[in-house]
């Protein structure tokens, strides 16, 4: 793409962006969170969360704790793990009710070693929380040459849950409620475009739409492991969910959105709040008839128009398989 075109499209895309960041803005303002109408009771169930160390991941955790599940955090070894640790001391938490595995989303190696540990102890798996992403960051690519933010986004959780899903299916026969897989995703979604020829960005990279492109693939990725789950009649469910608009260190790196904040911030839900929302969408009996559906404000809704388009979701689904080398997805 010569260098007016880029300027042109990287302009139109940032327009778009603002647009859609003030709508969500006074949207936001006017929401309140859907609260589960009893408390929840999930005692010695198992429940894995991606990223639950700090921010929005965490306070799902503590959710999760609270319920009486088994929780297992998955993120880094080092500081992630550390803040883990502080957090839930901070919050009065004994630290042995949450069990720590390293996991590292931009490294494929590291989602298997991790799926590895948890299958070789037989754990069956409630509940999967993919939640661990990373937001507008410089072009880069990982160790295994894919870019960070589709990696980690989007690649790295299609291949924890292909990984997991027999202990998901195991736990969905043995207890009351099918398993469920949730899938963070976010309205930014509206935004995206898949390149399918250029997942990897190596001709044009543009942070935000590297951003909106991974989490629309996560979109259709929910659509297109609803039909396989419903195909083979497993006891599975999953979900897509925006989380909402929410006061997080996540736009300090970005000047305007830094601002906007400082603005705007009173507008938004602070993170405890809108980790209910995940929490919703994980144990809502009112979703039970409803897998494979897109939630925004605890509301099911019409996802990202590209998310409707079959052809779009099994190209998607065909080229993910091939740069994992999965050749049938769920079989281990």
């Amino acid at each position: 793409m010569d260098a007016f075109r880029s300027f042109v499209y990287e302009l139109y895309i940032m327009v778009k962006f603002i647009y859609l960041s003030a709508k969500q803005l006074f949207q936001e303002a006017c929401r309140t969170v859907k609260p589960l109408n009893d408390p929840i009771n999930r005692r010695e169930e198992y429940a894995i969360i991606t990223g639950g160390n700090r921010g929005l991941g965490f306070y799902t955790l503590l959710g999760l704790q609270a319920s009486g599940m088994k929780v297992i955090a998955g993120c880094r070894d080092g500081r992630s793990k550390q803040q883990l640790f502080e957090n839930l001391e901070e919050a009065g938490i004994p630290a042995d009710s949450v069990e720590w595995i390293n996991l590292d989303l931009s490294s494929l190696n590291s989602v298997r070693n991790f799926a590895k540990v948890v299958t070789d102890r037989n754990i069956p798996i409630s509940l999967l929380i993919n939640n661990a992403a990373v937001m507008f960051t410089p072009y880069g690519l990982t160790t295994d040459g894919l870019e960070q933010q589709f990696a980690v986004n989007y690649l790295g959780h299609f291949l924890l849950t292909h990984l997991l899903l027999p202990r998901l299916i195991e736990a969905g026969k043995h207890h009351r409620y099918a398993s469920r897989i949730v899938n963070v995703a976010s309205d930014v979604s509206y935004l995206g475009y898949l390149e399918l020829n250029d997942l990897n960005a190596k001709f044009f990279y543009n942070r935000f739409v590297a951003y909106s492109q991974s989490k629309l693939a996560q979109v259709l990725f929910n659509e297109m492991l609803h039909d396989r789950l419903t195909q083979n009649n497993y006891p599975v469910q999953c979900y897509a969910m925006h989380p909402g608009v929410i006061q997080s260190n996540w736009y300090a790196n970005e000047r305007f959105l830094k601002i906007g904040l400082r603005i705007f911030g009173f507008l938004l839900k602070r993170e405890p709040v809108a980790a209910q929302r995940v929490l919703y969408t994980a144990f809502s009996p009112e979703l039970e008839n409803s897998s494979g559906c897109y939630l925004s404000d605890c509301k099911v809704t019409t996802p990202a128009t590209d998310s409707l388009c079959p052809s779009m979701r099994l190209k998607l689904w065909d080229a993910t398989h091939k740069l994992l080398d999965i050749k049938e997805f769920g079989k281990v």
